[in-house]
């Protein structure tokens, strides 16, 4: 039985983990005339582990920076999940 003044930081319970929705610029190594960078945003909780969700949606030599981040209001107005990359 847990005693009615116990604090939530003496309950044990799981780790949460903190998102933060990344803007991940993939630029691709031709150039022409009308082609713009394509901006995926992914919820990671780093930016490395951002960058590596992307990579596999690109071409072979694509360049891919970190252009910015999304604040969690918008994040959730777009629906967006976790670990899973969304071009917008």
């Amino acid at each position: 039985m847990v005693s009615r003044h116990a604090r939530c930081w003496d309950m044990p319970g799981r780790l949460r983990r903190r998102y933060t929705t990344f803007l991940v610029s993939v630029t691709t190594g031709r150039s022409g005339r009308g082609r713009s960078p394509t901006v995926y945003a992914v919820m990671k909780p780093g930016a490395e582990e951002a960058l590596e969700a992307v990579r596999p949606l690109t071409e072979p030599g694509a360049v891919l920076t970190i252009v910015g981040s999304l604040s969690t209001r918008l994040a959730k107005t777009l629906k967006l999940k976790p670990d899973e990359p969304r071009a917008v």
